[in-house]
């Protein structure tokens, strides 16, 4: 009972807090349930939890699970889901409740002792903003060709008047994959691209609810994808099929099963902070990256471990530093990485970062945030809409998700597989080039295509093995969780596996899925999982870090402190608290589990008693 009361005052406190984090469009609220609490239908042999769910759900009888059960998922698409607590989320209708009852609704929910966070969808804008001028209209047989004004997709020698170059795409465009052949880029925005285009192509996938027709995704799916036809503009990768979702949550997570690895997403969406946001010096315009919500971050991970999928995101256009100690390492890639790239803007005519472009370490990439040329869209002229001022991470984020697509897509024509998201991106950072002034860190690097091919081709001739790792990002103490390894060889070698964990029971492992238990702490810890991947020529190392997060209100055992797997035991007598239980040293000892070296006499540790 005391625990569920120290949660219940942790909810309390940390209310004000969660209140200020994003203006709410009071439609939804998505609760994350806690551990041990029943998130999904595959699991009514769970007894105890399914009571627990029964009991929140009179409180919400309408709450819904944001990943529908299946009898068709098998385990380990559960436990994908499971790495990412996506099994714990549950979606609340609020839309016909007045203000006032949604919010006594959150209140109630976020007081509840099942729940572990509760909060409103953020209200998310579209960054119509960025919206360039849309130049005079054209009589379709009198469209020019505007690709000689498309400075973002030349070289890194700056042209005319302005201090910075573009991302080389016209080089990609000499090798083989390119221009995007075999690839899908999907936009995810609020309006949607004007398929009556003459200058773009039709959706390939879409997952729709009735979004309207605007000018920022025209001039988003112009700069990925305007085909290659002599007049107009043309995209980084115009033979590139383009795909389109309505902005949401729940549709985003659609989507994963509507995308293969390889594939490239790119959200030109961001969140407006309820104002004013003064903790970061920000009074007006205050915009923050789309993973500023949780939940939405939990399923870019997703879609970035599990599935293999690069995903750009605008880093938005609220000129915030994302490594203030307000945000207490939430956007600290040591801390947490969900593996997206976040795109920020460059003023090209100075060559620096854009006035508005978020940054920080978080940053990886930039690209031209002013004066960029596209297609464009209005009610006016729906069909040849042009403009030379597009601008904004908006106008930034479709360039990098090109510039993605298009070495994804050299890399499938030279036979390398599919990249890695975080190693394509590492790829592209240790490749490009800096503002003029040479910070490589306010807002990252701009691609070079050219650069980044010829590194590529030259890492990958060998053909050596390509992996990535699949973990959670955070797990509780003593909580036995999954891991795995999704690797392959493009050559068809068969692959090892060599594990080696830090913190983690057990220490080692050789299978491609791996259950390590996590050990007991009264304080949150840090632990490393690592796992070699070899062809049996080449080998390969990816590694990522947990967070252990330490119990509600202290330890298991009182003030005893947790058993430590990697401390050394060597004070007579000292005492320790494992599964509820303590124990007293006897011998010295290191990574000695006390239940399973303990006994009367002759063990490390004495048996085990049940804590005072």
């Amino acid at each position: 009972m005391s625990k569920w009361l120290g949660a219940i005052v942790l909810c309390v406190a940390l209310l004000p807090l969660w209140v200020n984090a994003a203006t709410p469009d009071y439609s939804h609220v998505m609760i994350l349930v806690k551990r041990g609490v029943l998130a999904s239908g595959d699991q009514e042999k769970a007894g105890s939890s399914v009571d627990s769910l029964k009991a929140l759900k009179v409180l919400v009888p309408d709450m819904r699970p944001l990943v529908p059960a299946s009898r068709e998922r098998t385990n380990a698409q559960l436990q994908a889901l499971q790495r990412h607590r996506l099994d714990r989320y549950f979606i609340v209708d609020t839309h016909k409740l007045t203000e006032h009852q949604a919010e006594s609704l959150l209140d109630k929910l976020r007081q509840n002792p099942l729940v572990e966070s509760a909060e409103f969808e953020p209200r998310v804008e579209g960054m119509d903003e960025d919206n360039g001028e849309p130049i005079e209209k054209l009589a379709r047989k009198n469209i020019p060709d505007f690709t000689g004004q498309q400075n973002y997709l030349h070289g890194k020698a700056a042209v005319g008047t302005y201090k910075i170059g573009g991302v080389n795409a016209v080089e990609a465009w000499k090798i083989s994959g390119g221009k995007g052949q075999d690839m899908q880029v999907v936009s995810a925005e609020i309006d949607r691209w004007a398929e009556e285009h003459v200058d773009l192509p039709k959706a390939n996938l879409e997952i729709d609810v009735g979004a309207v027709t605007g000018s920022h995704d025209t001039a988003s799916a112009g700069i990925i994808a305007s085909q290659e036809n002599g007049f107009g503009t043309t995209g980084i990768v115009p033979y590139t099929k383009l795909g389109y979702l309505h902005w949401g949550t729940d549709r985003l997570l659609q989507l994963a099963d509507k995308l293969s690895e390889g594939d490239v997403v790119q959200i030109g969406v961001h969140i407006r902070k309820k104002e004013p946001f003064s903790e970061v010096g920000c009074t007006d315009n205050c915009f923050m990256p789309i993973e500023d919500n949780r939940t939405v971050r939990d399923i870019i991970s997703y879609l970035v471990e599990e599935k293999g999928v690069h995903v750009v995101e605008a880093a938005a256009n609220g000129n915030i530093n994302l490594d203030h100690p307000f945000f207490d390492g939430y956007y600290d890639r040591n801390v947490f990485d969900s593996g997206a790239i976040y795109a920020g803007a460059v003023n090209p005519q100075t060559g620096l970062r854009a006035y508005y472009s978020e940054f920080g370490s978080r940053v990886d990439l930039f690209s031209w945030g002013l004066n960029v040329t596209t297609t464009a869209w209005s009610v006016s002229n729906p069909t040849t809409g042009y403009t030379h001022t597009f601008s904004g991470t908006s106008s930034a984020n479709p360039i990098i998700a090109g510039v993605v697509a298009s070495l994804q897509g050299i890399a499938r024509a030279k036979g390398l597989g599919n990249i890695p998201p975080k190693e394509l991106r590492k790829l592209l950072v240790e490749t490009g080039y800096p503002q003029i002034n040479g910070n490589r860190t306010e807002i990252g690097v701009q691609p070079d295509l050219e650069v980044a091919i010829e590194k590529m081709l030259a890492d990958g001739a060998d053909k050596p093995p390509t992996g990535r790792l699949a973990v959670p990002e955070e797990v509780a103490s003593g909580e036995t969780f999954s891991a795995h390894v999704y690797a392959q060889s493009p050559t068809n070698k068969p692959l090892t596996y060599r594990w080696t964990a830090t913190r983690f029971m057990p220490p080692i492992g050789n299978t491609q899925t791996m259950s390590f238990t996590a050990p007991t702490v009264t304080a949150d810890t840090r632990g490393t999982l690592s796992v070699d991947v070899s062809d049996g020529t080449h080998t390969i190392t990816l590694t990522e870090h947990l967070n252990i997060k330490a119990p509600a209100g202290g330890g298991e055992c009182g003030d005893i402190p947790a058993w430590d797997d990697g401390k050394v035991y060597d004070v007579a007598k000292e005492e320790v608290a494992f599964k509820e239980k303590k124990y007293i040293q006897n011998f010295w000892n290191q990574n000695k589990q006390p239940d399973l070296h303990s006994a009367e006499f002759g063990k490390e540790w004495k048996l085990g008693v049940d804590c005072p």
